[in-house]
């Protein structure tokens, strides 16, 4: 029982004391009053006794409540200072959360762009991926074409070695002919006879080189042609007939003649065309 109820008990206990004070002074009109005043005096002791001790009583329980009072203040004083420090708690874990909302929403912000950049870098790597396979796969046939081409090149260079091997030897059998041929020409010559064979080829065809003002004409062709001193070659310009040269000094690749005036039908200039015969 609390302290409150022990003071609501002793409060009816009062009350009820009063009401039986109350019943026998009304029961004392009928009965003897000495009897009734020593039996009132001794329970008037009795009550007073009572009292007392209810007045004790109430004095301890007067006293316990006050300290029971003091003890829930206490307590509800350090309850509020708990309840305030969890409330400063509290709002500092808000005011944590709330930066950590702000971090938390920064940092999703920073994904989703970091998410886009490797997106797009992906995308790029995927595209310099392919381009990478291109100019590998180009490469490759370039690579090939290289040793194709390096293969063409040696066979090539293997037969050029052979064409000037064989242009050398050929070389040396028109120096050799060409000194038989010079040998047999001084030597009809001396003998008054002309050399039937001493005729250009008949397919031989040139260019006129240049016209000097000594009646001298530069040709196109020469003794790798099978041109030779003392050789005639006709001149012409479009089909029309300009005249004719007698070679007098030659080279390899060219020659110079002289214009025989007896021929001469036109004005030869460079860009004329060269013959053994005319066509």
């Amino acid at each position: 029982m609390t302290r409150l109820g022990q003071i609501f008990t002793l409060l009816l206990l009062i009350l009820s004391v009063a009401f039986f004070v109350a019943s026998v002074v009304v029961n004392a009109s009928h009965k003897d009053l000495r009897s009734q005043v020593a039996d009132f005096q001794s329970r008037q002791k009795s009550l007073e006794t009572t009292i007392d001790e209810l007045k004790k009583a109430a004095e301890v329980n007067k006293t316990l409540l006050a300290q029971e009072q003091v003890a829930r203040r206490v307590s509800l004083a350090a309850l509020q200072t708990q309840l305030d420090t969890e409330r400063e708690k509290n709002q500092q874990a808000n005011t944590q959360l709330n930066d950590l909302n702000s971090k938390n929403t920064q940092a999703t912000q920073s994904l989703a762009q970091t998410l886009a950049e490797l997106k797009r870098i992906t995308s790029e790597n995927d595209l310099l991926k392919q381009e990478i396979d291109k100019i590998i796969t180009d490469r490759n046939g370039q690579r090939r074409t290289v040793i194709s081409l390096t293969d063409e090149l040696n066979t090539l260079k293997s037969k050029k070695i052979d064409l000037d091997a064989e242009i050398k030897n050929l070389r040396e059998q028109s120096t050799l002919f060409q000194a038989l041929a010079d040998t047999r020409g001084a030597a009809l010559a001396a003998a008054g006879v002309k050399d039937p064979e001493d005729v250009p080829p008949s397919d031989l065809k040139g260019v006129v080189l240049a016209v000097g003002q000594d009646q001298s004409v530069e040709v196109s062709v020469g003794r790798d042609d099978g041109l030779r001193a003392g050789h005639q070659l006709d001149i012409f310009r479009n089909g029309s007939y300009l005249g004719r040269i007698e070679i007098r000094t030659i080279a390899d690749d060219k020659a110079v003649g002289k214009i025989l005036p007896t021929y001469r039908k036109g004005f030869i200039q460079a860009g004329d065309r060269v013959a053994s015969k005319v066509y």
